[in-house]
C-alpha cells in the first residue's frame, strides 16, 4: 500500500510540473527591448518557446521589426547569411515560407494568450497575458521540445529548440507554431453594433 500511495503522489508531482504558465508583462515595442524581454526568460526551453511565440505576435503587427525578432530568436542553424534581415542574418527560405502563413492570418500567434479566443477575434487582454507550456521533451541531438497550448486548437503546439552558445534557447524547428487555428468569429455589423 505504501508503494502505491507513493507512485500516486510521485504520479501527481509529475502532472503538477508538467506545465508552465509564463506571464508576459507587455509586448516588446522595439527590437531591443525584445532582446532584454529574451534575455529575462529564454534560458529555459520554455521560456525560448514563449520569446518565439512574442516574436511572432510582433511581426503579426509590424512585420518588419517582427522579423528581426524572430531571426533573433531562431537557432543560427536555421538562417542564412544574408544582406537583408538583421546584422547579416535571414530565415532560410523553408523558414520564411512558415513564417509568412501569418500574413493571411494574423491572429495565429495570438491565439497562444491564455483568455483569447475565436469569439474574441483572440484579442490580447489589456495589461499582461499569460502563456501555457508543457514539460519539454528530449529531442536528441541537443535539442529540446516544447508544447506551447493554443486557444484555438484542441491540443498543445510542439515547438523544437536549442541552446546556444550563452545559454539561450532559440527556435530550431517551429512550423507547427504557424499551423491554422479556429477562425475568429465574424459577426454581422448588426451584431457587431449591439444591434442582436
Amino acid at each position: 500500500m505504501k508503494n502505491v500511495v507513493f507512485a500516486v503522489v510521485m504520479l501527481l508531482g509529475f502532472w503538477a510540473n508538467a506545465q508552465k504558465t509564463i506571464t508576459v508583462d507587455k509586448l516588446p515595442s522595439s527590437t531591443e527591448e525584445f532582446i532584454q524581454f529574451r534575455d529575462k526568460i529564454a534560458n529555459t526551453p520554455e521560456g525560448g518557446a514563449v520569446a518565439f511565440v512574442v516574436a511572432t505576435m510582433l511581426y503579426s503587427q509590424n512585420p518588419s521589426m517582427g522579423r528581426e525578432c524572430v531571426i533573433i530568436q531562431t537557432d543560427m542553424s536555421q538562417l542564412d547569411a544574408s544582406n537583408s534581415g538583421y546584422k547579416g542574418y535571414n530565415l532560410r527560405s523553408s523558414n520564411d515560407f512558415q513564417l509568412k502563413q501569418i500574413d493571411s492570418k494574423k491572429y495565429i500567434p495570438f491565439s497562444y494568450a491564455q483568455g483569447t479566443s475565436n469569439e474574441n477575434g483572440y484579442q490580447l487582454p489589456s495589461g499582461s497575458f499569460k502563456i501555457k507550456v508543457e514539460r519539454t521533451a528530449d529531442a536528441g541531438n541537443g535539442l529540446m521540445k516544447a508544447f506551447v497550448w493554443s486557444t484555438g486548437a484542441d491540443s498543445a503546439r510542439p515547438i523544437t529548440l536549442k541552446k546556444n552558445d550563452k545559454g539561450m534557447w532559440k527556435a530550431y524547428e517551429f512550423s507547427s507554431i504557424m499551423v491554422g487555428v479556429r477562425p475568429p468569429v465574424v459577426k454581422s455589423r448588426g451584431a457587431a453594433d449591439g444591434d442582436f
